[in-house]
């Protein structure tokens, strides 16, 4: 995948099951509720890179009526099952839904309390959309990007038993990149940042059905015979060191919190 436009091929590819594979982190919404205004006057957030509205839902059932939410995504599949899903699960709510690309927000300067991303900003020109961020924010937003390093991503069990899964995603940011990205935007200040630990609790089949339906753009980084081929010793490896059918594996990420001063 090493064009935009192939990247746009494998969303509109796994859109229809991406809800279905992808693990959602409530504890990050969580996290990210305790900073947002709650004095019953309108919250008005934006989702970037929001995809099927995994974490748009979260959002959503949190803020409730105060929420004025913006759903935002470039790929239309994507964006349409979104679209469908919070349809049918909010319907009084105030959700819009915008195709847009990251690295060139159209919003309006100064217009929104919070920018939140997250597991996309890999896909975005991560100095850009800081730039960006900091000019849609008013004064005292927030701006929150929800991601994996390369150090989380190979602790990972794909990281770990998956062959050349390291080696190939090379498009994750490290820590100081992070750092550094919201440095070089004088506009905002970094609040700080906040790792979490999941711990996940499932069958090797289940593992192996979520790597075919492609949850991780990554495995679209192996041309398909490579692909297969990695999966068999994937499985045999964990098939080696299992004594049941269950695998415990733990899933790190990152919260980095900006402030719009």
């Amino acid at each position: 995948m090493d064009n935009f436009q192939d990247i746009q091929h494998h969303f509109e590819r796994v859109a229809s099951v991406y809800d279905h594979v992808r693990n959602t982190d409530p504890d990050v919404i969580e996290a990210i509720i305790t900073h947002l205004p709650r004095d019953n006057r309108p919250v008005y957030v934006a989702d970037i890179g929001c995809g099927t509205g995994q974490y748009s839902r979260l959002i959503a059932a949190q803020l409730n009526s105060n929420l004025q939410l913006f759903c935002c995504d470039y790929s239309a599949a994507m964006l349409a099952e979104c679209c469908k899903c919070m349809s049918r699960e909010f319907p009084s709510h105030h959700i819009y839904y915008c195709r847009v690309c990251a690295n060139n927000l159209p919003f309006a300067e100064g217009c929104l309390d919070a920018v939140v991303t997250f597991n996309g900003v890999h896909h975005f020109d991560l100095n850009r959309f800081a730039a960006g961020a900091a000019r849609i924010l008013r004064h005292g937003g927030l701006l929150f990007i929800y991601t994996r390093t390369p150090e989380q991503n190979a602790r990972t069990v794909w990281g770990q038993y998956l062959p050349e899964f390291t080696e190939r995603e090379t498009r994750l940011y490290r820590r100081t990149h992070l750092e550094n990205a919201i440095g070089s935007v004088p506009e905002l200040q970094l609040e700080g940042m906040q790792e979490f630990e999941h711990v996940r609790v499932e069958s090797l089949e289940s593992l192996l059905k979520k790597a075919r339906n492609f949850h991780y753009s990554t495995f679209a980084l192996y041309p398909a015979d490579e692909f297969r081929q990695a999966l068999k010793t994937f499985n045999k490896r964990l098939t080696n060191l299992s004594n049941n059918s269950l695998i415990e594996h733990i899933d790190e990420n990152t919260l980095v919190l900006a402030q719009r001063i």
